[in-house]
């Protein structure tokens, strides 16, 4: 099957085995080297037809480059696979590279990451990779996804700077209207900085113009009672942390226009999921937590649809509808119509 075909198929599997809780794997095999590249291709396909199962599905990735997808296998039926495939191969005389990603929904350990954004082992995301001794093998616990295709990944990049870059140039006098306004009505710092989950569950710090009393966060928990959201959200009517002049920033949006840094260096896009606080992005269900496929946003299908969002897991599926359907025209889309949030009072809700 097709990169795309196959892409489907890989989230398709990850949605269902989520919901079961049971692990699948991803093996991609690469031929290395140019030589009678197209003979070696027809000998590496029927290699996986016959040591394969019917059930696991086989992709073309790229001219060299093949993808199977291991349904209901845990990484060590992975490995046995990968050592399988590598036998054969030798045995053929064909040189090629073999990677195995895992995708455990049980291997989800919400403590990874303390609030301070650290990982409690030190270890960098970008290079959660374990090679495997004297083999041209290596094992993943990161989301096996295909990589979305990079054009259009590129131009959703180039609209994000254009955007950040004519936003801060536009919007600078309300950032500074409205740091004013946060220091003469209130005391404390005009900036208001906490760390979120984005890309992949990698932490970053946040910026927004300060709407609540400074030990806000400290009150949340005498406030639990009257939380009005389900799920791990923390939301209440009239919270009476919120500051006079931030009651106004948050009607207006003007409150989040400083997370047009965070677009500009790379934390964010103008469109994508909101991105959660720490603890309650940590907290959400598994199959919630594939919102993190992409950068997080600052506006959404949420965003601008909140009254459809009754309940948490209605919103995290409005994300994942985002997600699913990626594309130009609908950030485009999306971008109008948040203009139209502010204009209404609605940015506060």
């Amino acid at each position: 099957m097709t990169a795309g075909a196959f892409n489907r198929e890989i989230a398709r599997e990850r949605i269902r085995a989520t919901r079961r809780a049971f692990p699948f794997c991803i093996i991609t095999i690469e031929l290395v080297g140019n030589q009678n590249r197209r003979r070696r291709k027809r000998s590496l396909i029927r290699l996986l037809h016959r040591h394969l199962r019917m059930t696991d599905q086989k992709g073309i990735l790229g001219p060299a480059k093949f993808g199977v997808l291991l349904v209901d296998t845990p990484e060590m039926g992975g490995r046995v696979v990968v050592d399988r495939l590598t036998l054969q191969a030798e045995r053929l005389g064909l040189n090629v590279k073999l990677d195995l990603k895992v995708h455990d929904p049980d291997g989800f350990d919400p403590d990874d990451f303390p609030p301070s954004g650290n990982r409690r082992h030190g270890d960098d995301l970008s290079q959660r990779w374990l090679r495997v001794d004297d083999a041209n093998v290596s094992v993943s616990a990161e989301d096996p996804m295909v990589p979305r295709p990079m054009m259009r990944m590129a131009v959703k990049r180039l609209v994000d700077i254009s955007g950040a870059l004519v936003g801060l140039t536009v919007g600078s006098p309300l950032i500074v209207g409205g740091m004013l306004m946060v220091k003469l009505t209130s005391p404390g710092p005009a900036l208001f900085t906490q760390t979120r989950e984005g890309l992949r569950g990698k932490p970053f710090k946040i910026y927004k113009l300060r709407t609540m009393v400074v030990d806000a966060e400290s009150q949340q928990a005498n406030l639990q009672s009257e939380n009005h959201r389900d799920g791990p959200a923390f939301k209440i009517t009239k919270d009476p942390r919120v500051t006079t002049a931030g009651d106004f920033l948050r009607s207006t949006c003007i409150d989040e226009l400083p997370q047009l840094w965070n677009v500009l260096k790379g934390d964010m896009s103008l469109v994508g999921p909101r991105p959660l606080p720490w603890h309650e992005s940590r907290a959400c269900n598994p199959w919630h937590r594939r919102r993190l496929d992409v950068k997080p946003g600052m506006t959404c299908n949420w965003q601008v649809n909140k009254a459809n969002a009754t309940s948490f897991d209605e919103w995290m599926r409005m994300d994942l509808q985002y997600v699913d359907r990626i594309g130009l025209i609908r950030d485009l889309r999306l971008i109008m119509k948040t203009f139209v949030v502010p204009l209404t009072g609605r940015g506060s809700e």
